[in-house]
């Protein structure tokens, strides 16, 4: 007697594990993620990003907490991307990304441009202007002055104001020479702008207004 009910027991363990197991199989749903906000987000150079944060429903588990991962240089222009990952009790698993684009405010301005240097007949030559990675607002010359050998000399811009800080180019143009600039301008137009700057190189300085109209 002692030997059935043993016998019963283990089969009623046994039942009961089959229908766990059971459920476990048929459970092969994977939690739904949902984000809040949209899933592309742009942001300017060292300005703030807010995480959205996501929700996750799992139809036999509920309201479940996803967990986050990536992240988001302000200080680098780039595409990121945030995975909100959410698992259930069966190991289901459900994603959804968000995209985080930060880029230079003025990346627009970006490009090749037609350069006049004013005189009688104005000098003209082109060059192509790019938007800094890392400080927003500012912009970097490709070739400035048309001095062979001049690529680091940026400005900065305000609104319409651009600034061109005082920069010393080492040993360019033809002759090599170090060359001093340092001015300001204006932002005409999306394809326009100009800078009256100074240039010293040795003992002389030359006052020189220059427009850019990009192509």
């Amino acid at each position: 007697m002692k030997k059935n009910i043993f016998n019963l027991s283990a089969v009623a363990l046994i039942a009961m594990a089959s229908v766990f197991t059971g459920c476990n199989k048929d459970d092969i749903a994977a939690p739904v993620v949902s984000l809040n906000g949209a899933a592309s987000q742009t942001i300017f150079l060292q300005g703030t990003y807010t995480e959205l944060n996501a929700t996750a429903t799992d139809e036999n588990d509920g309201a479940i907490t996803p967990t986050i991962s990536g992240t988001v240089n302000v200080n680098l222009t780039g595409t990121y991307t945030i995975t909100y990952t959410a698992t259930d009790a069966a190991g289901n698993v459900g994603t959804a990304t968000r995209t985080v684009i930060v880029e230079n405010e003025v990346g627009a301005m970006t490009g090749t441009y037609n350069c006049s240097i004013a005189g009688s007949p104005p000098y003209t030559y082109t060059q192509t202007i790019t938007a800094s990675t890392t400080l927003n607002k500012r912009i970097g010359f490709g070739k400035f002055g048309d001095y062979s050998g001049n690529t680091g000399i940026y400005a900065d811009i305000v609104g319409t104001t651009i600034t061109l800080p005082s920069q010393t180019a080492i040993q360019v143009g033809t002759p090599a020479a170090d060359r001093t600039f340092a001015g300001s301008g204006s932002v005409v137009s999306s394809t326009t702008f100009n800078i009256t700057y100074t240039e010293v190189t040795g003992g002389s300085t030359i006052n020189t207004v220059e427009t850019f109209v990009k192509q």
